[in-house]
């Protein structure tokens, strides 16, 4: 009787700690008040070109998933969550109280799915998505600003009106 109670102990814990390995794995999901929550979120300069920063403004606390969708439909991710990487995660975590973030044009990279890549490198009208979850269509609502990026510098005296 002893062992059969040693070995159920013994299942029990190796099964806790699969299931605590794997809810690490499982993206933290918003609640209904993070669902409801009206977001501010404003990108400026609405046009701007190669060498530019654009700001990202945003009403604290929002989402934590930011992505880029290019004029060729590319996703790119700016903050997710990755629970592999301990790093993008904290700034995934964090990212929820920055009130501004500032993208310079020629600098600024996102995450495909599988690598870094810079974000502007073509001309054309940009997306920028916030929200508590951008990979799924469960209804979590998410706040979008547009930008149009001309990929060249821009020319001239830009002060001059």
């Amino acid at each position: 009787m002893k062992l059969l109670s040693a070995i159920l102990v013994l299942i029990n814990i190796t099964f806790s700690s699969e299931a605590a390995a794997f809810a690490q794995q499982i993206k933290p999901q918003p609640s209904d008040q993070d669902r409801a929550r009206k977001v501010s979120f404003v990108c400026s300069p609405r046009k701007l070109w190669l060498g530019e920063t654009l700001t990202l403004r945003m009403s604290v606390p929002h989402g934590r998933d930011l992505a880029v969708i290019s004029p060729d439909r590319r996703f790119l991710w700016l903050r997710y969550w990755e629970p592999n990487d301990q790093e993008i995660t904290a700034q995934w975590y964090a990212f929820e109280k920055e009130k501004r973030l500032k993208l310079v044009t020629s600098e600024a990279k996102g995450n495909s799915g599988t690598t870094d890549d810079l974000i502007f490198t073509k001309t054309g009208w940009y997306s920028i998505r916030l929200s508590y979850n951008l990979e799924t269509d469960d209804g979590t609502p998410f706040s979008e600003c547009r930008v149009y990026y001309t990929h060249r510098r821009r020319s001239g005296n830009r002060f001059i009106k």
